[in-house]
Parts: structure tokens; C-alpha cells; sequence
């Protein structure tokens, strides 16, 4: 494992979430909740994000992008206080990353997310830290 990782998602010229998996098919890379958050009128450049952090944090932890690892890392906005919490909210959070059980037993800290988007790229950076305050009970 590493202390980091990063990954970068080519998006530009594309239509459709499916254009971005080499194949795989979104039920296989993406959990529902991802699935429910990134459709919904959402630009494909939410779709690339979340793939872009999924890299970065397979390595991370030094594990290859298969669907079966991909699906395992689950990506999402951390809610605040300010939104209590509610799936409703579409205000923007700092992502939050949860991991599938084969995956968390690789790890001891915390993940951290950091996503940027260009006009036609998604990049992620992916850190281990230890937890923080502000972590909660996420």
C-alpha cells in the first residue's frame, strides 16, 4: 500500500457513462447509491469523478481497477450539518469514501478525496491520514 494515490478520467468527446468502463457494465463498477447520485441530470463529468476517486484510491492501496475492486470502493458526498444529513441535498460536499469489507481490511486510515474536473478530465487524489475530529461517526 501507499501513502497515496492519484487518477485521471478522459471524458471529453463522450456521451454516455458506459463510454468510460472499457467494457464493464455501470451495475458492476458503480453501487446504487452512486448510480442514484450521479444520474438523475447529472453531466458526465459526476460519472468521471467518481471513477477518477475509485482509481486513486485502488491505488492506494495497491489494488488493480477490476469491476470487482471498483464497485467495493463507494463514493459520495459527505454530508454536514448544514444539510442534516439528508440524501436530498444538492448542495456541494467533500467526497467521502466507504469501503466494501475485502478492501477496509486493508487499511487503518482514513481516505481522503480530493476531485477536480477541466472541461474534458476528472482527477482524483487519494491520501491515507489518520481520522480527525471532524470525522464523526462517517
Amino acid at each position: 500500500m501507499s501513502r497515496w494515490g492519484s487518477a485521471m478520467v478522459a471524458f471529453a468527446g463522450l456521451t454516455r457513462p458506459q463510454d468510460l468502463l472499457d467494457g464493464m457494465r455501470i451495475e458492476d463498477v458503480y453501487t446504487p447509491a452512486e448510480r442514484l447520485r450521479s444520474g438523475a441530470g447529472r453531466s458526465l463529468q459526476h460519472w468521471a469523478g467518481r471513477l477518477a476517486a475509485k482509481q486513486a484510491v485502488l491505488r492506494l492501496l495497491g489494488v488493480p481497477p477490476t469491476a470487482e475492486h471498483l464497485v467495493q470502493v463507494e463514493v459520495l458526498p459527505r454530508p454536514t450539518a448544514a444539510c442534516a444529513r439528508t440524501a436530498a441535498c444538492n448542495d456541494g460536499h467533500p467526497p467521502f469514501v466507504r469501503l466494501g469489507p475485502a478492501l477496509a481490511a486493508r487499511i487503518d486510515q482514513r481516505i481522503r478525496l480530493s476531485l477536480s474536473h477541466t472541461s474534458g478530465r476528472a482527477l482524483a487524489m487519494a491520501v491515507a491520514s489518520a481520522g480527525l475530529p471532524e470525522d464523526g461517526d462517517a
